[in-house]
C-alpha cells in the first residue's frame, strides 16, 4: 500500500479539483436564487477559474502518475514511456480527450465572466461532465469494455458527488462568507438555502441509487464488505457519507425553519436580516463546513476504493490454478517478462486497464537494453 500512496494522491487531487468544478457552477446555476446572482458571480466565477486551475494541473500529474504506475520506472524515465502511453495505451486515448475539453473550459470561463452570461456557464459544466466520464473510462467500471452500464453508472454517481460535494465547498468558501456584506433580505436568503437543501437531497438520491448498484457489482454479496480490505474502505466511505447526511438532514430539518420562522411578513419583504436571522446563518454556515470537511475525506477513500480490488475481480483462472492479484484493481493479464534474448525473467499478474505496454528487443536502444520485454495475454 505505501507503494500507492502518491497514485491516490493523485487521483484525489484529481477529484477533488474536478468536484470544486462541477460544484462551483452547479451553485451559480441552480443555488443561488436570480434576484441574488450579480452580488456573487464575481466571486463565484473566480473559484471556477482557480478550481479549473486545479484540474489541468491535476489532469497533467495523472497523466504522468499513470504513466509511472504502467512503467514502473522512476521518474527520470516519465519522458521516454510517457509518449508510449499516450500512443499505445487505452488510458491515453481517454485521457486525450481531457486538453480538448480543458481548452473549452477555458474558454467558457472567459467568456462567461459576465453574469448574463449563464450559456457559457453550461458550456462549461458540459466539458467538465465529459472529463468526469473520462475518469469513468479509465477506472474499474471500464474493465467490463467501453460504453457499458457500469461506466455510465460510475459517470453519474461521480457527477452527484461532485454537485453535492463540490456545491458545499462553493458555499463554504465563495457564499456564506459574503452573505453578510451582500445586503440581501431574508427571503432572498432563504431562497438560497431552500435550493441548497433541494440540490444536495437530488444528488445524495442520485448517489444512494448508483452507489448501492455499484456496490453490489464490485463486492458481489455483503460478505467481502466485511472481509476484504476493499470493503473495509467501503465501510469507511460510508460511514463518512452517514455523518454527512445526518449534518445535511440538520441543516434541512433544523436550520432551515429558523431561516424561515426569522422571515419578516409579507408586507415587509424587502426588510434586511435580523440579528436572529444572522445566528441562524451562522450555524448553517458552520454546520454546511463541517459537512463539507466529512465530504471531501469521502472522497479521498473514493480514491483509495480507485486503487484497490475490487472482490468480484479478486479471484481469475490461470492454468488451471486459482491466483489473486496483489496489483492495483484493473482487469487482469497473464505478462510474461523476456529479456533481450527471449529468457523468461518472471511471470506475474499484472493490471491493463491503462493500457498494454509492449516493447520488443529490436525496439529497445542501448540505453533501454536492460529493461524487460512485456508480453501479455489477456485472460
Amino acid at each position: 500500500m505505501p507503494s500507492h500512496l502518491p497514485y491516490i494522491a493523485i487521483s484525489a487531487f484529481d477529484i477533488m479539483a474536478l468536484a470544486a468544478v462541477i460544484g462551483a457552477l452547479a451553485t451559480g446555476l441552480w443555488i443561488i436564487p436570480e434576484g441574488a446572482r450579480e452580488s456573487f458571480h464575481r466571486r463565484l466565477w473566480r473559484l471556477t477559474g482557480l478550481s479549473l486551475v486545479a484540474l489541468t494541473v491535476s489532469s497533467v500529474v495523472l497523466l504522468v502518475g499513470r504513466t509511472l504506475e504502467m512503467s514502473r520506472q522512476s521518474l527520470r524515465h516519465v519522458g521516454h514511456w510517457l509518449p508510449l502511453v499516450v500512443r499505445e495505451t487505452s488510458f491515453g486515448h481517454i485521457w486525450m480527450v481531457r486538453p480538448v475539453m480543458l481548452i473549452v473550459a477555458w474558454a467558457a470561463w472567459f467568456i462567461g465572466r459576465r453574469p448574463a452570461r449563464h450559456r457559457a456557464a453550461y458550456g462549461l459544466l458540459l466539458a467538465a461532465a465529459v472529463i468526469a466520464f473520462t475518469r469513468s473510462a479509465t477506472g474499474h467500471p471500464a474493465d467490463q469494455g467501453q460504453w457499458t452500464a457500469p461506466e455510465w453508472v460510475d459517470f453519474v454517481h461521480l457527477m452527484a458527488a461532485s454537485v453535492w460535494a463540490g456545491g458545499l465547498f462553493a458555499m463554504t468558501v465563495a457564499i456564506f462568507p459574503l452573505l453578510p456584506k451582500a445586503q440581501l433580505s431574508t427571503p432572498v436568503r432563504l431562497a438560497l438555502v431552500e435550493r441548497l437543501s433541494s440540490v444536495a437531497a437530488i444528488a445524495l438520491a442520485a448517489i444512494l441509487v448508483t452507489g448501492v448498484l455499484s456496490a453490489y457489482h464490485y463486492l458481489g454479496g455483503l460478505g467481502p464488505l466485511f472481509h476484504s480490505a476493499y470493503g473495509h474502505t467501503l465501510l469507511v466511505k460510508l460511514a463518512l457519507v452517514a455523518i454527512a447526511i445526518a449534518l445535511g438532514a440538520a441543516n434541512r430539518f433544523v436550520f432551515v425553519p429558523r431561516i424561515r420562522a426569522a422571515t419578516p411578513a409579507p408586507h415587509n419583504l424587502s426588510a434586511p436580516a435580523h440579528e436572529a436571522d444572522e445566528r441562524a446563518f451562522s450555524h448553517l454556515a458552520r454546520s454546511v463546513a463541517i459537512e463539507t470537511g466529512f465530504l471531501g475525506a469521502a472522497l479521498v477513500a473514493a480514491a483509495v476504493l480507485l486503487h484497490g480490488m475490487p472482490p468480484s475481480e479478486m479471484a481469475h483462472t490461470i492454468g488451471g490454478t486459482m491466483a489473486r492479484a496483489s496489483q492495483p484493481a484493473g482487469r487482469l493479464e497473464f505478462t510474461r517478462f523476456e529479456d533481450s534474448r527471449d529468457a523468461p525473467v518472471a511471470p506475474a499478474i499484472s493490471t491493463i486497464r491503462y493500457g498494454v505496454l509492449r516493447r520488443s528487443a529490436s525496439q529497445l536502444s542501448d540505453r533501454d537494453a536492460h529493461w524487460p520485454r512485456v508480453d501479455q495475454r489477456s485472460l
